[in-house]
């Protein structure tokens, strides 16, 4: 389990360094499309977005673990718990890296260059 927990934090820590980054990108879109700068409103909603995040993401640990029978101080866990704990380290941080992956394929890195030099030809 600590094994594919640190595979997954390698696996992750380029989007994490690139995060900024990416909302610089996504701000400078929008404001060539718009006209409107939303530089300080992006930056503050991925703000709000990580903390609420981070609080639902601990209560839903919680509250599968209820679910799956774990107690607290036990010397051993049910077979359900163990399963839980499987699926929570392991299956659950596989699938949203493969979600987050497929989007980031699917990002177009040259459009605002490109609407940059559109507006430069008009």
């Amino acid at each position: 389990m600590l094994a594919f927990t640190a595979i997954a934090a390698i696996g992750m820590s380029p989007l994490q360094g690139d995060m900024n980054a990416l909302i610089a990108t996504t701000s400078e879109y929008t404001r060539l499309t718009t006209g409107k700068k939303v530089d300080g409103t992006m930056y503050s909603c991925t703000s709000f977005g990580t903390k609420v995040g981070g609080g639902l993401g601990t209560a839903i640990v919680g509250w599968l673990l209820a679910a799956s029978g774990y107690v607290q101080n036990a010397a051993t866990q049910s077979q359900s718990c163990m399963n839980m704990l499987h699926i929570m380290y392991l299956w659950l941080p596989m699938i949203f890296n493969l979600l987050i992956t497929i989007v980031l394929i699917k990002l177009n890195e040259k459009a605002n260059e490109k609407l940059m030099s559109d507006r430069v030809s008009e």
